[in-house]
């Protein structure tokens, strides 16, 4: 954009607000909060743009238009999407990225200088906040122990991601070398960076300290051809080409065949045991990866909506994830940003994708090491490692997720396409800055409604521990609109809403339990629920079996589906296949005790509670079998 060094600082300015940003009573104190201060912010700025008569830059590219094909393609698949709401906002996060791409290349297209300046000032004052709360939190853990590491999440809502973001500020840090003169700041940037990555290893994120070991290595190999000549256009071709087919390959195929040898295959019951020892990060990863590309199986071409692999993902049976399955912990991403594209969007999508990532890499590579100025080589060599590193990172987590980390990615796509582009780019006319803005404002509208449903889904919650039900089910109406439907953790509201009639005698609550079901058809909780209603509200038992078995199929340690089949069963006066219901579960005393000792583990923040409820569920399932032994000997069992 041309002029405006005053608007430069203000909009830096905001990025340093949007990433710091949170509000109470929110389930998620920090995700939407985030959201809805970057799309504010972008809309005022598109706003100040469109008065100022201000034109666009945008670099002419076949790298820019492949990623905004990719784009459109995201928000193509919303039309087949199963949850439209959670495909809006997913939607509406990854339009965020387009439209910083947009403000940051137009900036240092006409204010180079200013802008790089704003965006170290930018970085070292986020970072500095960063530090302070999670040195703050890190003083306070009893211990560097797994469990213990987990309650240090910074500002970003967990360590991971927070892991990420203090590797992309603490690198933007040392831009410092190519930009100030003032030994001092060059200094304190490298004393900042090292800080940094002492608390990066203290948190144990090996997905982040890796990315940053790439990152390491792929700035030490520029800066060693740095003195070599590379301006065959023919080879770097070449190389492109090949890179894209082999990043292909090794996420369609490759990984594949890597979680499938990865991960436990057994029927046998006795390797609960097994089971257990085996819930490393990374073996529950490999899991979470194998029943993805189910996922992708049933959705090969066009995927299955974006936002929605939570919602299909269950389908793949949790059998085997030991936290989802026994603790009944919700997954809402695979743990890699690839497959999710690949499970969300379909091949068409991940390739896309990667053809995008792999040419701005690839591209960048080769065009750094024609740069004559020492200067800006050794700035978009920072850039570029910084990028290369938050790739590898996203093979094993999901940070484009968060805003924040979006908003600096975004920043260093900004960057690369410049180097690509090399002054190649178009000026776009008047009537873009009113689209922009539109778009914003339309992402604000999405925010608010988000915000209103988190609000009321974590007052929802409250009341739920209080046994509140008319109050459950107040707030769980008041947080359900066209863009929020499920709670963060994926459980649908109608379910919720449903649980609550149930428990007041309201007749509804079988309306709303089907209403969840078209909102989530893989949710066991209101599977188990569904069936129930539907024999007991209805009198279907074909349709109760159905609900019912597809609760046990997905989660096999999931107990009450299995219960109340049973029961249904011996209401029916079918005691034999109450029998084959209750054989079917695997709970003794031994199975019993395992449990409760891993509880600590799994559970540290609850353990006690979840004790109980071990002991409950055992009783549970004795109880079943004694009520069957009982009527089994007064009534003989018939075929």
């Amino acid at each position: 954009m041309k002029g405006g060094g005053t608007r430069t600082l203000l909009l830096a300015l905001g990025v340093v607000i949007s990433c710091l940003v949170g509000l109470p009573n929110l389930y998620d104190k920090f995700l939407v909060a985030k959201f809805v201060a970057t799309a504010t912010g972008l809309a005022i700025l598109f706003f100040f743009a469109l008065v100022g008569r201000k034109r666009w830059l945008v670099p002419h590219s076949p790298v820019f238009y492949i990623y905004m094909l990719f784009t459109l393609l995201c928000g193509c698949s919303i039309l087949w999407a199963t949850n439209t709401a959670e495909a809006v906002f997913a939607f509406s996060t990854q339009l965020l990225s387009p439209l910083i791409i947009i403000v940051f290349y137009g900036l240092l297209s006409t204010k180079k200088q200013l802008t790089q300046k704003a965006l170290w000032i930018s970085a070292a004052t986020v970072l500095a906040v960063y530090l302070f709360f999670t040195l703050v939190q890190l003083f306070h853990v009893e211990s560097f122990s797994f469990d213990q590491l987990y309650r240090v999440s910074g500002l970003s809502g967990h360590k991971n991601l927070l892991a990420v973001m203090l590797f992309v500020l603490s690198g933007f840090l040392l831009t410092s070398f190519a930009i100030f003169e003032n030994k001092v700041l060059r200094w304190l940037s490298a004393v900042v960076f090292a800080i940094a990555f002492i608390v990066i290893f203290l948190l144990k994120s090996r997905a982040v300290l890796l990315g940053v070991l790439v990152a390491g290595g792929c700035f030490g190999m520029m800066m060693l051809l740095r003195t070599r000549c590379c301006n065959e256009a023919r080879r770097s071709h070449l190389l492109l080409v090949m890179s894209i087919i082999v990043v292909y390959v090794f996420l369609t195929v490759g990984l594949r065949v890597f979680a499938d040898r990865s991960v436990p295959h057994t029927a046998e019951k006795s390797e609960i045991e097994h089971k257990m020892l085996s819930t490393s990060s990374l073996a529950e990863r490999c899991l979470l990866w194998e029943k993805t590309y189910h996922v992708v199986d049933n959705h090969p071409f066009m995927g299955c909506g974006i936002g929605n692999w939570q919602i299909h993902f269950p389908d793949a049976g949790l059998d085997g994830l030991y936290r989802a399955d026994v603790w009944n912990v919700n997954f809402t991403k695979p743990h890699n940003e690839y497959l999710g594209i690949l499970a969300e969007t379909g091949y068409l999508g991940l390739l896309l994708y990667v053809a995008f990532l792999t040419s701005i890499i690839v591209l960048s590579f080769f065009a750094l090491l024609r740069t004559e100025n020492r200067k800006d080589f050794l700035y978009g060599a920072i850039i570029l490692s910084l990028f290369v590193g938050c790739c590898v990172n996203a093979l094993f987590d999901f940070p484009n997720s968060r805003i924040e980390h979006v908003i600096w990615m975004g920043i260093l796509i900004a960057n690369l396409l410049k180097t690509i582009a090399n002054g190649q780019q178009k000026t776009l006319g008047m009537g873009w800055n009113m689209a922009f803005m539109a778009v914003a404002v339309g992402l604000v509208v999405v925010g608010a409604f988000r915000l209103k449903g988190e609000r009321n889904t974590f007052m929802m919650q409250q009341a739920l521990k209080a046994n509140d039900w008319k109050a459950v089910e107040r707030y769980g109406n008041q947080a359900f609109s066209f863009f929020y439907t499920i709670d963060p953790v994926g459980l649908p509201l109608h379910w919720y809403i449903g649980k609550a009639e149930k428990q007041t005698g309201n007749p509804k609550a079988i309306d709303d339990f089907r209403r969840a079901y078209h909102y989530a058809p893989f949710c066991k909780e209101n599977l188990n629920d569904l069936g129930l209603a539907e024999y007991y509200a209805s009198h279907d038992l074909k349709k109760a079996e159905f609900y019912l078995n597809e609760a046990i199929r997905i989660s096999p340690n999931y107990l009450y589906p299995s219960l109340n089949l049973a029961y249904i069963y011996l209401s029916e006066n079918q005691p034999q296949k109450a029998k084959a219901v209750a054989d079917a579960i695997y709970f003794d005393e031994h199975k019993r005790d395992v449990l409760k000792t891993d509880a600590a583990f799994f559970e540290p923040f609850n353990a006690e509670a979840i004790r109980h409820k071990i002991d409950a569920d055992y009783e549970a399932v004795m109880q079943l079998r004694k009520t069957i032994n009982d009527k089994s000997q007064s009534h003989p069992m018939d075929e």
